[in-house]
C-alpha cells in the first residue's frame, strides 16, 4: 500500500488509501504481465479490505475501553490488543498501516 496508509489520520482516509493502492498494484501488474484483471472488482475490495475494516473496528473498540473504567479498561484492552495483533498478522508486513 502506499504512503497514505501510514500518514492518514482517519479511518476512512486509510481505508481509501488501501482501496487506491489495490487498483494501483493491479494495474501495475497487468501492465507487467499483461495477464490477470486491470482493475480491482468487488470480490478483490473485499478480500483486500477484510484485515483493514476489522483492524480499524478493533482500534475504535480500544479507544471505547480506553474511555471507560480502569478496572475494566485493562482487561478488555489486553483483550482487543491480543485480537489485534492477530488480525495484523493477515496484512502483508509491505502493507501495514
Amino acid at each position: 500500500m502506499n504512503g497514505r496508509t501510514h500518514e492518514e489520520q482517519t479511518p476512512e482516509g486509510r481505508l481509501a488509501a488501501v482501496a487506491r493502492s489495490l487498483a494501483i498494484k493491479m494495474d501495475d501488474k497487468y501492465r507487467k504481465t499483461g495477464a490477470g484483471p486491470r482493475e480491482p472488482d468487488y470480490a478483490d475490495y473485499r478480500e483486500a479490505f477484510a484485515p483493514y475494516v476489522k483492524r480499524e473496528l478493533l482500534l475504535a473498540r480500544i479507544d471505547e475501553a480506553r474511555k471507560t473504567s480502569a478496572k475494566a479498561l485493562t482487561c478488555r484492552m489486553m483483550e482487543l490488543t491480543v485480537e489485534l495483533a492477530e488480525v495484523d498478522k493477515l496484512i502483508p508486513r509491505e502493507d501495514r498501516l
